[in-house]
């Protein structure tokens, strides 16, 4: 699940990312969007108490109903996390991280976290909506490791810069 068939971009001019990549180049293809996914079970009850937990369960919905769209998470290019706590989710950055792995992998899309006044059930303390791009051509599929990044010797070189997840460096994108 770590893997993607986007061009990952991460300039070296800008802060290494932490938690998303700063940018994604996005192959053509079926776009699919997801709406505000929150941790209701299917009888629309919510689930959990904290913040990690509904985060579970909110991200695990997200994720089923990209699959039952065609889609997997490798082709998430954009994420956004809403949460009526910020402190919260600031403090339990770990267990949230874990969270999102088991559910996402490795790959990490351009993501947004916002802090909100409320949701939409008022026992929901986060909320996850996502956009999807599943590749048109035929065996465009996740790319393997060594064909998005880089080997790890290039990682001096101007205009590399290397993954937060250490499996290698990435190109960065030249602007026009």
């Amino acid at each position: 699940m770590g893997r993607t068939p986007h061009e990952i971009v991460n300039p070296l001019t800008l802060a290494e990312p932490t938690g998303s990549s700063h940018a994604l180049v996005v192959s053509p293809g079926r776009v699919v969007h997801v709406g505000g996914q929150r941790a209701h079970r299917p009888d629309g009850r919510i689930v959990g108490e904290g913040l990690a937990e509904q985060f579970d369960r909110a991200l695990a919905n997200a994720v089923e109903a990209l699959r039952a769209a065609g889609a997997e998470p490798a082709h998430v290019v954009d994420m956004r996390v809403f949460t009526t706590s910020m402190a919260a989710y600031r403090a339990h950055g770990q267990s949230m991280g874990a969270v999102y792995r088991r559910h996402m992998g490795r790959f990490h899309p351009p993501t947004t976290v916002l802090g909100v006044v409320d949701l939409l059930d008022p026992d929901a303390v986060v909320e996850v909506a996502c956009t999807a791009v599943v590749p048109d051509a035929a065996g465009s599929g996740p790319l393997r490791a060594e064909q998005v990044w880089r080997p790890v010797e290039e990682a001096g070189r101007p205009g590399v810069t290397v993954s937060s997840d250490g499996v290698g460096p990435l190109p960065a994108r030249e602007c026009p």
